[in-house]
C-alpha cells in the first residue's frame, strides 16, 4: 500500500468538526438528559446520559455549569425543587454545543426549566397512581384499621437521620415507660438503591411481624428536596407497603411534600414528630378511657354494694318484721288454745250439766266408767255430779245395753 500524498493534521481535522457542529447549531438549543454524576471545583462539571425504555444507556456527554451562571442557575433551580441538581435527576438545560480541538465535546449549561423536573417527577407519579389504582392496590391500607391503643411498633427510616432523632425522642419516652415498644429497621431513602434498600427493610419488618405482630409500621424521614423524596415514588415499592398486613403510617417530609407511600398509606403524618404525635395521643387517649372506665366500674361498684347494703337491710327489716307478726299470731293462738283447755277442767264440765261415772269398787280403787257394757259389769256405781255424788247398785236394776 503507497503512502497518502494528502492528509490532515489532527488539529485540522477537529478544528474542521469544530467548525461544521458551530454552522450547524449556530446557537444553544433545549437538551433533556439525565444526571449521571456531578463533580463541583467551583465550576460544575456534569456528566449527561439518556437510556430507552429499556434502561439502556443509549448517549453520554458532557456538560459543564461555569461558575459564572452556577449560583443563578442552582438557585432557581433549588427555589422552585427545594433542593440542588443531584446525581440521577432528570434535567431539561438549556446548552451551547461546543467541540474543542483539545478537550472535545461537551455542552455549555447557560439556563434550565426546574418547572420540566418537577413535571417529570409528577407525571411519574401521576402513572404509578393510576397504576395501583387499576390494581386495586390504591385503596388498600385504609381498609385496615388504625388501633385504638399501641403496644408494638415497628419502624422504618434512615440510619442517624434528623427525622429519626425527633421521632425518637418521644418514643424513648413511652419505651420508657413500659406503654410501648419500638423496632427499628434502617433503609436508604434516596438515590437508586433506595427502592431496593426499603424493600429489604419491608421485608425483615414482615418477617418480624409474623413472629411478634405489630400493631403498626411507621415510615419516616425528615423533610428534603422535592427531588430527594422523588425516589420513594416507586411503583414496586408502593405495591409492597399497600400489600403489608399492618397498618402503615407515614411522616415524611414536610407538609408540602407528597409521594406515593403518603398515598398508599392507612395515615399520613407530615412529619416524624407528627407521627410520633399521632401514637402518643392514640396511647394516651386509650390510657384516659380505661382510667375513666375503671373509675365508672368502681362508682358503680360503690353504688351497686350501697344499694345491695340497703336491700339486705330493707329485707332484714321486713324477715324481722313478718317473724314478730307470725309470733304474734301464733302466740294469740297458743293463748286462745290455752284459755279453751283453762275452761275444760272437770269441775267446769260438770258445771255444764255433764256427769263423771265411776266404779265403785274397793279392791282397784274407783276406775271411771265411759260405756253402757262397762257400767252392766260392775254391782255398784258412783255418779259424780257438780255439787255431789249418788251412789247406784245392781239392785236398782240398771239394764244392760241392747
Amino acid at each position: 500500500m503507497t503512502r497518502p500524498q494528502s492528509y490532515l493534521q489532527l488539529v485540522e481535522l477537529l478544528d474542521y468538526v469544530s467548525m461544521v457542529l458551530s454552522r450547524g447549531i449556530p446557537g444553544a438549543v433545549w437538551v433533556q438528559a439525565e444526571i449521571a454524576s456531578l463533580t463541583d471545583r467551583r465550576h460544575l462539571y456534569l456528566d449527561l446520559v439518556q437510556h430507552d425504555e429499556s434502561g439502556r444507556e443509549v448517549a453520554k456527554t458532557r456538560a459543564n455549569l461555569w461558575a459564572g451562571e452556577r449560583f443563578r442557575l442552582e438557585g432557581k433551580f433549588k427555589k422552585a425543587t427545594g433542593g440542588g441538581l443531584k446525581q440521577d435527576t432528570k434535567v431539561l438545560l438549556h446548552v451551547v454545543p461546543d467541540f474543542h480541538p483539545q478537550y472535545g465535546f461537551s455542552l455549555t449549561v447557560i439556563d434550565l426549566s426546574p418547572e420540566f423536573t418537577l413535571g417529570d417527577m409528577q407525571q411519574k407519579l401521576q402513572g404509578i397512581r393510576e397504576t395501583l389504582q387499576r390494581e386495586g392496590a390504591y385503596e388498600h391500607q385504609r381498609t385496615l384499621t388504625l388501633p385504638a391503643d399501641f403496644t408494638r411498633v415497628a419502624v422504618v427510616s434512615p440510619k442517624r437521620a434528623a427525622g429519626l432523632g425527633d421521632f425518637r425522642r418521644e418514643a424513648d419516652r413511652l419505651e420508657h415507660a413500659g406503654v410501648c415498644t419500638f423496632a427499628y429497621f434502617e433503609a436508604t431513602f434516596q438515590g437508586r438503591e433506595a427502592s431496593a434498600s426499603l424493600l429489604s427493610a419491608l421485608a425483615q419488618a414482615q418477617l418480624a411481624h409474623a413472629a411478634e405482630a405489630f400493631d403498626a409500621l411507621v415510615i419516616i424521614r425528615g423533610g428534603g428536596a422535592s427531588t430527594d423524596l422523588a425516589w420513594l415514588n416507586d411503583l414496586t415499592l408502593a405495591r409492597a407497603v399497600s400489600a403489608l398486613p399492618m397498618p402503615v403510617v407515614t411522616g415524611i417530609g414536610h407538609a408540602r411534600d407528597d409521594t406515593i407511600l403518603d398515598e398508599v398509606a392507612a395515615r399520613r403524618c407530615d412529619t416524624p414528630s407528627k407521627a410520633i404525635a399521632f401514637i402518643s395521643g392514640r396511647i394516651v387517649a386509650a390510657a384516659a378511657e380505661a382510667r375513666a372506665a375503671y373509675h365508672a366500674i368502681q362508682v358503680g361498684g360503690q353504688e351497686r354494694l350501697q344499694q345491695a347494703q340497703f336491700e339486705l337491710e330493707r329485707t332484714h327489716l321486713r324477715a324481722e318484721r313478718a317473724a314478730r307478726s307470725l309470733v304474734n299470731a301464733r302466740s294469740a293462738e297458743v293463748h286462745h288454745l290455752m284459755r279453751a283447755v283453762l275452761g275444760l277442767t272437770p269441775e267446769r264440765t260438770l258445771r255444764r250439766g255433764y256427769a263423771l261415772v265411776r266404779a265403785r269398787e274397793t279392791s282397784t280403787g274407783q276406775p271411771v266408767v265411759t260405756s253402757a257394757r262397762e257400767a252392766a259389769r260392775h254391782a255398784r256405781l258412783t255418779v259424780q255430779f257438780f255439787d255431789g255424788k249418788v251412789d247406784f247398785s245392781r239392785d236398782d236394776q240398771i239394764q244392760d245395753p241392747l
